[in-house]
């Protein structure tokens, strides 16, 4: 309420300071963002693989859960695990524009399951616009699935 009644004055200066950059100093800016992002993961230990830094940083995020185990069978009083892999790739401009996510090499996961998992994800880019969002996207969608396992019934 009080930034409307100085007429404005936040968006304001807000629109001046973009106008003052270049495009350069722009692009800058959002690499270093970005560096900041793919930081960030490697502080909280979260596994990921650069696939490219420019022109677009690409990132591979594995998410799997506890009991999941590749190639390994189920047995009786056990649940089968998920696992699947994102692929963000994010614009030049992120994080002022949302990444693209790929949910690729899934496992154990149903077509339900992939649905709300894109809800989801696109619930979060929104939410976390002009912010880091990789990082969001990937602890609530491990998050997802350990609910999910927790759900799944246990096999006999």
């Amino acid at each position: 309420m009080a930034h409307r009644a100085r007429g404005g004055g936040l968006a304001r200066r807000e629109s001046l300071l973009m106008e003052s950059w270049d495009t350069e100093r722009a692009a800058r800016f959002c690499g270093d963002l970005q560096e900041n992002e793919v930081r960030t993961m490697h502080y909280l230990g979260l596994a990921y693989l650069v696939l490219a830094r420019r022109p677009r940083l690409q990132l591979k995020v594995p998410l799997a859960t506890l009991n999941y185990e590749d190639g390994a069978a189920v047995g009786a009083g056990e649940r089968g695990g998920f696992a699947l892999q994102l692929i963000f790739t994010c614009p030049a401009s992120y994080p002022l524009q949302v990444p693209q996510v790929e949910i690729v090499e899934k496992r154990n996961v149903s077509e339900s399951l992939e649905q709300s998992l894109h809800e989801e994800i696109a619930q979060t880019l929104e939410q976390h616009l002009g912010l880091q969002m990789i990082v969001p996207v990937v602890t609530r969608l491990q998050m997802m699935l350990n609910t999910e396992m927790r759900r799944q019934p246990i096999r006999e």
